[in-house]
């Protein structure tokens, strides 16, 4: 299982790496969707090491409702960060997420934001599997 864990946790790391690598080149609206999957995949890692199971889901909120179910308590700070990337699953891609095309509608605030967010999940996740949770 450990290596199931490790493989969530890269496949996390890749897509916020894709994410610092999108805003550089100015696409804002494909890098806020890569922190969305970064949170998404990294918290996966956490919820199979807890749950010995990975749901099939896109939802970040369901994943800390996981973890909260399975006794492994998560900040407010990282709620709140999944309840702001959540969106973008969506918005970032879909022209009927925010009524009209996503690039019109991200900028690298909204981006930056998303990446604080998604690094935000990380460090909670890497801090948790540290300590055996």
């Amino acid at each position: 299982m450990q290596a199931e864990v490790e493989w969530w946790l890269k496949a996390g790391e890749r897509d916020l790496e894709a994410a610092l690598a999108l805003r550089k080149s100015g696409l804002f609206d494909s890098a806020a969707f890569h922190c969305q999957q970064a949170a998404e995949k990294t918290l996966k890692a956490l919820v199979l090491a807890v749950a010995r199971t990975v749901p099939r889901t896109h939802a970040s909120v369901f994943l800390i409702k996981m973890l909260e179910e399975a006794r492994c308590r998560v900040p407010e700070a990282v709620a709140t960060a999944c309840r702001k990337l959540d969106p973008h699953y969506m918005n970032a891609r879909y022209p009927n997420g925010v009524g009209g095309a996503p690039e019109e509608f991200y900028d690298e605030r909204i981006t930056s934001e998303a990446i604080e967010n998604a690094e935000t999940v990380r460090a909670f996740v890497l801090e948790r599997l540290h300590e055996g949770q």
